[in-house]
């Protein structure tokens, strides 16, 4: 269950979405049994988030409320569990863009920046499964923003990423 900073592959298509100067990283990590629907393992990482990764949340939304940054509670959310996610559907509180066989895109735009967040398999790479974060900053407050919270943005993907191959693992 060893989570790794990876490269994400040309085809995804937030490579089409990425703009000179955008923020973009990958992490990848095998889960199995490696045909476990996209939907299920994206709903699991944003859903059933951990209570210390809700409460760096809510730290969050009171700090970004002060700059007129939406906070998680004023977003659509949907943080029940269905067979499946279509575009237009919100997971946590992210809204569903596009949803292919290989990858799940979702994300939310703001005055400060706009993130995407694709869920990638890959053909061939048994049960290898990548979460990559595009950010498109708008402006020095996007910039100060992304920079405040690359650390924890990373601590939790990597976790979620481990915690995710745990529980469906256990499920075999």
């Amino acid at each position: 269950m060893m989570v790794e900073k990876t490269k994400l592959v040309e085809e995804s298509a937030l490579h089409g979405m990425f703009k000179p100067g955008d923020f973009l990283d990958c992490y990848s990590v095998v889960i199995s049994p490696p045909d476990r629907p996209l939907g299920e393992i994206v709903q699991y990482l944003l859903i059933a988030m951990p209570g210390w990764a809700r409460m760096l949340l809510r730290i969050r939304d009171r700090i970004v409320r002060v700059f007129g940054i939406k906070t998680t509670r004023e977003l659509p959310q949907n943080n029940s569990f269905r067979q499946s996610v279509a575009v237009g559907d919100h997971v946590s509180f992210m809204k569903v863009w596009s949803v292919s066989d290989r990858e799940i895109i979702l994300g939310e735009d703001d005055s400060h920046l706009d993130f995407r967040v694709a869920l990638r398999r890959e053909p061939g790479e048994e049960g290898l499964v990548s979460l990559a974060t595009l950010v498109h900053r708008h402006n020095l407050i996007g910039r100060l923003y992304l920079a405040l919270i690359k650390p924890f943005h990373i601590l939790i993907v990597k976790s979620r990423l481990a915690a995710a191959a745990r529980h469906f693992e256990a499920k075999v």
